[in-house]
């Protein structure tokens, strides 16, 4: 399958579960809302002719790298990627991220379904809790910012 099919194949299941979502401009990102959480689902070829669909949320963002809050948040990733079983956590430039991944080939709705809702659990729930700690912002007042911006 390539990653044209699985674009499509997750928009077919995207409207039968009736979920809203957005397509990014380019068509190969999807986003949708969730309380102050947003998930994106990304297409990446894989190998030679496989397809990882990269299911991710932006938990918190603006964590200044050079501040106490970016050590706390590489001192609790091992325990954020032991509490939730299938939820794998990065942080990368001042994000945390949590992420699933699926393989194309044999994705069932379910299993898609699933992943969308762990990782808006996950981010849902952890933006509010760990944000006054770490110093990050809520992917709800980042949009927030943006628009005010005009981004």
């Amino acid at each position: 399958m390539d990653v044209d099919a699985s674009i499509e194949q997750v928009a077919g299941i995207l409207v039968r579960e009736g979920l809203r979502y957005e397509t990014a401009a380019d068509g190969r990102t999807y986003r949708l809302r969730f309380e102050s959480a947003a998930v994106f689902i990304d297409f990446r070829p894989w190998q030679d002719d496989s397809v990882v669909i990269i299911v991710h949320s932006p938990v918190l963002q603006d964590i200044d790298p050079e501040s106490a809050g970016a050590a706390q948040t590489l001192n609790m990733l091992n325990e954020l990627n032991r509490s939730f079983f299938f939820v794998k956590f990065t942080y990368r430039d001042g994000i945390l991220i949590a992420r699933y991944d699926l393989l194309g080939e044999t994705l069932q709705a379910g299993e898609l379904i699933n992943a969308i809702y762990e990782i808006a659990g996950a981010a849902d729930r952890l933006d509010d809790e760990l944000a006054m700690s770490l110093g990050g912002k809520p992917y709800v007042v980042k949009l927030g910012e943006w628009s005010q911006n005009g981004d």
